[in-house]
């Protein structure tokens, strides 16, 4: 049988609340008590894997990610932490539709369709999932380490539930994919490489996220973009270190460090490959 985890009430209060959850788990573990039901759920997951299930309702969550799911009023939600090492991190933010139209107003229709409707039978609502950036993880770690006094935090976390909605609530971006199912799958991995950028790359975290062999994802990026992943991650890079470096407030060394480089000669050499010149003439450029 599946443990409970016992979450920790970060806050509380009409229409909305936020849980936390950093407990060394290693068996299977039930947190269906977390999503109340007829509420918005956002989930900013650190570490370990879950899953989520209902009538209406399926969505797979790993680490590194934040989803976005409504439950129903009266579904019956099975929501779990599969087994695996180390600890479980995660928060969630709960809000009904009530709060979200009295603190959005007009601006709640630009929020995301699994927000602004009811879940409907069929198909199921499956939710949504995206990764989170380096300053998106630093935001929940915050969230379970809230760096106010005790007296201040029903103010601050109201204005951090406002921040959350507003910055992982809204409805998807448009993009030039259209409904080309290859296509999407490029620009999800595109997207993906541009908020982990400072990370080494890891073929199959970007082939989980876009939810494929990493072995086909790597052909068909090559295809349709003419580049590797090695080198779209490059080019992410320099171009981020040459903004960097443009607007003089940074040495070279320090928009290497910024954009992921540990050595300065692979920076410069990589530079070199991108922009055709070296980074300190680009600087004094």
């Amino acid at each position: 049988m599946a443990a409970t985890f016992h979450p920790i009430l970060l806050h509380d209060a009409p229409g909305v609340a936020v849980k936390g959850v950093d407990s060394e788990v290693v068996q299977a573990a039930d947190w269906s008590n977390l999503l109340t039901p007829g509420m918005g759920h956002l989930v900013l997951n650190l570490n370990g894997h879950g899953v989520v299930l209902g009538l209406h309702t399926r969505l797979g969550i790993v680490p590194g990610t934040v989803s976005l799911l409504k439950t129903a009023a009266g579904e019956m939600i099975h929501a779990s932490r599969l087994a695996g090492d180390g600890r479980h991190r995660f928060v969630v933010l709960s809000a009904s539709t009530a709060w979200l139209t009295a603190n959005f107003g007009e601006s709640s229709m630009a929020m995301h369709p699994v927000l602004r409707e009811a879940p409907l039978p069929s198909p199921p609502n499956t939710g949504h999932l995206r990764s989170m950036t380096l300053a998106e993880r630093d935001l929940c770690e915050s969230l379970l380490q809230p760096p106010v006094p005790r007296a201040l935090r029903p103010a601050w976390f109201r204005g951090k539930l406002l921040e959350c909605f507003s910055l992982f609530g809204g409805a998807p971006r448009e993009s030039n994919s259209g409904g080309d199912p290859l296509r999407q799958r490029i620009d999800a991995a595109t997207q993906w490489l541009r908020d982990h950028f400072r990370e080494d790359l890891d073929l199959l975290a970007v082939a989980k996220h876009v939810g494929c062999a990493p072995h086909y994802l790597s052909r068909l990026f090559k295809q349709h973009s003419g580049k590797t992943l090695s080198q779209k991650l490059r080019e992410i890079r320099i171009d981020r270190a040459a903004a960097l470096l443009r607007d003089g407030g940074n040495n070279v060394t320090e928009a290497a460090f910024e954009v992921g480089y540990n050595s300065l000669s692979h920076f410069t050499k990589a530079f070199v490959a991108e922009k055709g010149m070296r980074p300190s003439d680009w600087r004094a450029g």
